[in-house]
């Protein structure tokens, strides 16, 4: 993307301008701000000032913000620094940071810094002697918090003090509870734990378990070393955050190793990865990546221990700081990683072996299943696609999502398929001319989606081959994971009234566009980057996806609805906001075999409701929802030996309950037959013999009860094909103009 003229003159502009006053010199710190460091923090403020989407002048953000978020950056978990420390660093600088930031001074940064850097060997010493403590109760009464980053910071140091002797206890259950030899057996590890928990815990275990712990705490000192470039990233990035929760800071160890990603010279796990209370915790698994591949880890799973082999010695990496702890995860392709998964809906600790590989793209291909519906006059047939990502390759023969769902549908078609599913739940994006791509299979021409920048100048991506792939019942699948690109589709369907919107309340909400500026363009000795909103989209009636996302027509809700990971879950995320429509009132839709009314979509969406209410599959999809819910929406976790231990029982036995009740669903399924791309046909001819049961399991949203021999049922998928086949009932027999399709006809779709 071509820069606007004005970041071209920045670098005299930054030069040129009138600087404020110096405040007063902060206290010598062990780093300081050198000439490229200085300009790298002016140049950023500027930027964000002139080239953020919002407009937002320096003088409105809030200041005391920027560092209490930086604070949170150090100290993620809240567990070193004090309310006293945050009020000490909000007197000196609460009302000064701007005037630094403008002359490029990070010694405020700096200076908090060294504050921390002191407290972490404070607490390092404290934990050691609490730990040595032979007086330790692990059946003391209390609770601890799950999510520390929610919490409030400790009033002082006798605050922190306590919160220790809790957290201390609590590593202590989880090495026990959790300890994957003592409590695990080859054959059904979901079954392998004791009738009697606490008759494996003895004194040789306990004093193991205080031993590993000891050598942890021991090495977070070390891990809590930063250097001057990541203290600088982390608080210029805490001032870009102020715009929007998307907008950062890069220094240029980051945007080097961002273009490396990019090259994919390094390979992974196919994970992202997020910091959460000192755990290196799964946030998204990548279809087709070596963890999806083996199955058994889930979002929300927290990796605690790293080994770069089958069998050699692992490093515990819990309390590392999250870049240290994917630089041990990431290497070479084709290399062995061995990951101690803690798995987050409880039970024993997991022992995965994986090969570092590119994501394949087979595993992010299109397929598509047919799916024979028992309904009135005969059985419905009904297609299903599952696109993952908006995935894109390279010469005329590569695949791509436009392509190979147009294939898809064509194969369906030949096998008689009367009402087609896109399923997007766990698409999270990808290229935006593929998302119009895919949107122009199912309309002959229009508007997909609306983009204004900062500058409010606005531009309409139109589809504009006539052409449609497909031309009846239309039903889109969506979750609060559906981002992106996903959403342009889905919006785009919607505003045309094409497809009918089932799955969560609301897709994930992002309606913003980022880019990376890089600093060289300023001055070329910079090597830095600023990663800055510049563009907001909308659909094709002119609203905007942001916080909002696309509602559900037929709400149907998956285990992404009790998630915090939407949008509006962030902090300050851009407003919603709504631009003049380009779509026409009245578009010409006689092509159209299944028009989508007001009446049809009422009466499919009461015939959903009534089978939510009445089908024991949904009994038990709300129960796993609810327990869900609880198990990581909870602010405190017990921290007495017999409550974990009881705890620890009712999962197990909730979890076979949920193994027992889906077995029965599944015997009386619907019958499918999978429906697979040419290309993946091919690629799968060379692909492990795993690949048959992976691509099963890739195709489901994965619980976090699920193990890898889960019984394969999608409550979700299946409701929506019961939806289906409703549509299918209706357009055999239409009711009178205007009315609703009548109850019997819907009540036909077997149950």
């Amino acid at each position: 993307m071509r820069l606007p003229f004005c970041i071209l003159a920045l670098a005299a502009l930054l030069g040129a301008q009138e600087k404020p006053a110096a405040p007063a010199p902060a206290p010598a710190a062990p780093f300081t701000t050198d000439r490229s460091m200085s300009m790298e923090a002016s140049a950023t403020a500027a930027l964000l000032e002139r080239l953020h989407i919002s407009k937002k002048p320096l003088r409105e953000i809030d200041l005391e913000s920027v560092l209490d978020e930086f604070c949170e950056q150090l100290d993620p978990s809240k567990l070193y620094l004090t309310q006293a420390d945050l009020g000490g660093f909000r007197s000196r600088y609460g009302k000064s940071l701007d005037m630094y930031l403008q002359r490029g001074n990070l010694a405020p940064a700096f200076e908090i810094h060294s504050t921390f850097a002191k407290r972490v060997r404070e607490r390092a010493a404290f934990v050691a002697a609490v730990l040595a403590d032979p007086g330790l109760d692990l059946n003391r009464p209390g609770t601890f918090p799950v999510d520390r980053r929610k919490a409030e910071w400790a009033a002082d140091g006798s605050a922190l003090d306590d919160l220790w002797r809790r957290r201390v206890q609590l590593d202590l259950l989880a090495e026990l509870l959790g300890e994957q030899l003592a409590l695990d057996a080859p054959a059904r590890p979901d079954k392998a734990e004791p009738a009697d928990p606490a008759a494996a815990i003895t004194p040789a275990r306990l004093a193991e378990a205080r031993e590993r712990l000891a050598r942890r705490y021991g090495k977070i000192a070390g891990y809590l070393e930063f250097e001057a470039h990541e203290v600088q990233e982390f608080f210029l990035s805490a001032f870009a955050r102020q715009y929007d929760p998307h907008s950062s800071f890069f220094s240029k160890q980051s945007l080097e190793d961002f273009e490396v990603q990019m090259r994919n010279s390094l390979c992974g796990i196919g994970a992202t990865l997020q910091d959460d209370d000192g755990y290196c915790t799964i946030k998204e698994i990548m279809p087709g990546g070596p963890l999806a591949l083996d199955g058994r880890a889930k979002p929300e799973d927290r990796i605690i221990a790293v080994g770069q082999s089958p069998d050699g010695e692992l490093e515990d990496i819990v309390g590392m700081r999250l870049q240290k702890a994917i630089s041990r995860i990431r290497g070479k392709q084709g290399s062995v990683v061995r990951l101690i998964l803690e798995p987050a809906g409880g039970g024993p600790r997991k022992d995965v072996v994986l090969r570092r590989d590119v994501i394949k793209l087979v595993g992010q291909l299109a397929t598509a299943r047919v799916f024979d519906v028992p309904a009135a006059g005969g059985p419905a047939v009904i297609g299903v696609i599952d696109l993952p990502a908006f995935y894109g390759g390279e010469g005329k023969d590569a695949s791509t999502p436009t392509k190979d769902v147009e294939e898809l549908i064509a194969k369906l078609k030949s096998m008689g398929a009367q009402a087609l599913i896109l399923d997007l739940r766990r698409n999270g994006g990808g290229l935006l001319n593929e998302a119009i791509g895919v949107t122009g299979l199912f309309i002959p021409r229009g508007p997909v989606v609306q983009v204004r920048n900062s500058m409010g100048q606005g531009e309409t991506y139109q589809d504009e081959d006539p052409k449609v792939a497909w031309d009846g019942p239309l039903v889109l699948l969506t979750s609060k994971a559906s981002a992106s690109a996903s959403e342009i589709v889905a919006g785009a369907l919607r505003d045309h009234r094409r497809a009918l919107i089932v799955g969560d309340e609301t897709t994930h909400g992002k309606g913003t566009v980022q880019n990376i500026l890089e600093l060289s363009r300023l001055d070329r000795n910079l090597k830095s980057g600023v990663k800055v909103t510049i563009q907001k989209w909308y659909a094709p009636s002119g609203s905007s996806i942001q916080l909002r996302g696309v509602p559900a027509d037929v709400l149907v809700p998956s285990i992404f609805s009790v998630l915090p990971v939407a949008e509006s879950d962030l902090k300050r995320p851009l407003p919603w906001d709504a631009v003049a429509p380009s779509l026409k009132d009245s578009p010409d839709r006689s092509w159209l075999r299944a028009p989508l009314s007001p009446g049809l979509l009422r009466s499919l969406s009461e015939s959903s409701q009534r089978r939510q209410a009445e089908l024991p599959e949904f009994t038990t999809h709300g129960r796993v929802l609810a327990w869900t819910d609880s198990r990581l929406n909870r602010a405190e976790i017990p921290l007495a030996l017999k409550d974990r231990q009881r705890e620890r029982a009712d999962d197990l036995a909730f979890r076979e309950r949920v193994r027992k009740e889906l077995e029965a669903y599944v015997k009386a399924d619907f019958p499918s037959r999978d429906v697979k791309l040419d290309a993946a046909l091919r690629q799968e001819k060379d692909a492990d013999p795993a690949w048959q049961k992976a691509a099963k399991r890739l195709s489901r949203q994965r619980m976090l009860l699920e193990d890898e021999n889960w019984p394969d049922y999608d409550i979700p998928l299946r409701e929506a094909v019961r939806i289906a086949a409703d549509w299918t009932v209706y357009l055999a027999k239409p009711p009178s103009a205007g009315s609703a399709p009548p109850k019997e006809a819907a009540a036909a779709v077997a149950r």
